[in-house]
């Protein structure tokens, strides 16, 4: 047992290790004041990220809610892959009004300078 452990034996030194754990810890104070600290929270950053999901959900639920309905009215007429098409493209169309309208209205509230 060359390197005993820091515990053993009648050498252990608490005040030692707790003396040596404030200097550490007041060298990682100084060093963390030394860098700039991010901003916690960012109103416009916030926002735009709320507007963004927004979007994408409103792209993913208009594509989900024009499929299911197309592939069921196909299932009802019969009328195998048309409807199925046309309610894709018109659920497409109708996510991308509502992203539309989202993205303007975020627009004008920046325009303003308004934070909600």
């Amino acid at each position: 047992m060359d390197n005993p452990s820091r515990k053993a034996g009648p050498d252990y030194d608490p005040e030692g290790d707790r003396r040596r754990i404030d200097e550490l810890d007041a060298r990682l104070k100084a060093a963390r004041g030394t860098a700039e600290k991010p901003s916690p929270g960012n109103r416009t950053s916030q926002r735009q990220t709320n507007v963004a999901y927004r979007v994408l959900v409103d792209m993913i639920a208009g594509l989900l809610v024009g499929g299911f309905l197309g592939y069921w009215l196909d299932r009802w007429w019969g009328s195998k892959p048309f409807m199925l098409v046309a309610m894709t493209i018109l659920g497409f169309a109708g996510g991308m009004s509502n992203a539309w309208r989202a993205i303007k209205s975020y627009a004008k509230d920046a325009e303003r300078g308004e934070e909600k």
